[in-house]
């Protein structure tokens, strides 16, 4: 394996430690100087690479210490030299293995000097201490670096959820946004557009009323152009609007008086309908009878309200010809009632009827499920 460059400062700590060998040998007059020389440099020498393999150079460190040790005894320069290998190994690598790893060679080296010397039993312990002290300060240092990382990744965790929070929050408007220009200007649009229509074709002459027809119907294509800006195919989480079931009978003159003439059957056998249904409710009806109007050359439509202890179930029908396609699923309009229903736990079926026409059937839940 080819080794990595060494770092400048270790280097100079490899250069330090030779020199520190050295520097005892000579004095100790162990061992001819070309010998000293030689030892010291090859023991130093792997502590130049000892950040980017710590581990290996403690080995290469402490054998060459071993035979320092045995030819010229640098006694106090070695034990300073372990316990800058064992700090590496402390400081950079696992604790537990980097901790057997050291106690190995400290004893191993503190067991050889006591052997060698007589004279360095009575150092033993303080050699030890020294030893024992680089191991804990590498592992302090470890465990405070691996703090702050984990300190750092966890801010920038927290700061990619809050990010994706707001990016949330910013989607929820723009559907927001979406739905309630849907359902209420696209509803008064289209109502525009046919009751001019159904004007002009009585008075072939008006050119204010064709323009009017024009015009709205212009504006609904743009509209229409922009909901495709403010929301995404993939955009969930639907959210409540404001009017509710109480405003159903407006609603319903509002399309009467637009050409479709509409009545309603409400059975809600004294149920208290939660406010998040009858927002719900109310915008799926008026969805439903803006499609009669929009898609549909009807005359009569019919809605129904019937509610029992578990859910509120919604039916509209007209008698109007069906075209699949313009009324299929591609639309602003029957995703949006399905959303609706879906945030509530309820179901959303759009077809063709039994008895001709166009049928709506949304099923929500009293009890809603709270899905969003």
């Amino acid at each position: 394996m080819r080794l990595a460059r060494p770092k400048r400062w270790d280097v100079l700590v490899a250069v330090a430690a030779a020199a520190g060998l050295i520097v005892e040998g000579l004095l100790r007059g162990a061992g001819t100087p070309g010998a000293v020389i030689a030892l010291a440099l090859l023991a130093a020498l792997p502590l130049a690479w000892s950040s980017g393999a710590p581990r290996p150079a403690l080995l290469a460190t402490t054998v060459g210490l071993l035979v320092c040790l045995a030819v010229f005894q640098p006694y106090d320069v070695a034990t300073a030299v372990l316990a800058l290998a064992l700090y590496r190994v402390a400081s950079l690598g696992d604790r537990r293995r980097s901790l057997l790893v050291g106690a190995a060679a400290a004893a191993l080296v503190v067991s050889i000097a006591v052997v060698v010397s007589d004279s360095v039993a009575s150092n033993a312990a303080v050699r030890l201490a020294v030893i024992v002290g680089a191991l804990v300060i590498g592992d302090t240092v470890r465990s405070r670096r691996e703090l702050r990382e984990a300190r750092r990744e966890r801010d920038q965790r927290i700061a990619q959820e809050l990010e994706q929070e707001s990016l949330r929050r910013l989607a929820d408007e723009r559907l927001r946004v979406a739905r309630e220009l849907h359902d209420t200007v696209a509803h008064a649009l289209v109502a525009i557009n046919v009751s001019a229509g159904v004007a002009a074709h009585l008075r072939k002459e008006d050119d204010v009323l064709t323009e009017i027809a024009a015009v709205s119907a212009r504006a609904l294509e743009d509209l229409r152009t922009t909901l495709g800006l403010l929301r995404d195919a993939g955009e969930p989480a639907p959210t409540a609007p404001t009017l509710d079931l109480a405003s159903l009978a407006q609603l319903v003159d509002r399309v009467t008086a637009a050409g479709v003439h509409t009545d309603t059957e409400v059975e809600l056998s004294g149920h208290v309908l939660p406010i998040a249904v009858g927002q719900a409710g109310y915008r799926i009806v008026q969805e439903a009878l803006t499609n009669v109007m929009r898609h549909a050359p009807a005359s009569h439509a019919r809605v129904v309200l019937h509610a029992d202890a578990d859910e509120l179930l919604i039916d509209v029908t007209d008698d109007g010809v069906v075209d699949s396609k313009a009324r299929g699923t591609g639309g602003h309009g029957l995703r949006g009632m399905t959303e609706r229903a879906a945030a509530l736990g309820g179901q959303i079926s759009a077809g063709p009827s039994e008895a001709g026409g166009w049928h709506v059937h949304a099923r929500l839940p009293l009890a809603p499920s709270g899905r969003t």
